[in-house]
């Protein structure tokens, strides 16, 4: 969603309030956000915490 939308993680990192390495964690699967980090990164995305959570979904489903 960050690369469709043309945002690199620093934009993203300072607009959701979190660290910049901790977002390229969650990108690459090493660390899982908290409730409260959904909500914050929806919010920078301009979206829903349901839409974001769907399109992990999706791509989780893809892989498997």
């Amino acid at each position: 969603m960050r690369k469709a939308r043309g945002v690199s993680q620093e934009v993203l990192s300072d607009e959701a309030g979190l660290d910049r390495t901790f977002l390229s964690q969650l990108e690459t699967g090493r660390k899982q956000p908290s409730l409260l980090t959904i909500f914050q990164l929806a919010t920078a995305l301009q979206a829903t915490a349901s839409e974001l959570l769907r399109q992990v979904e999706s791509k989780l489903g893809a892989e498997n």
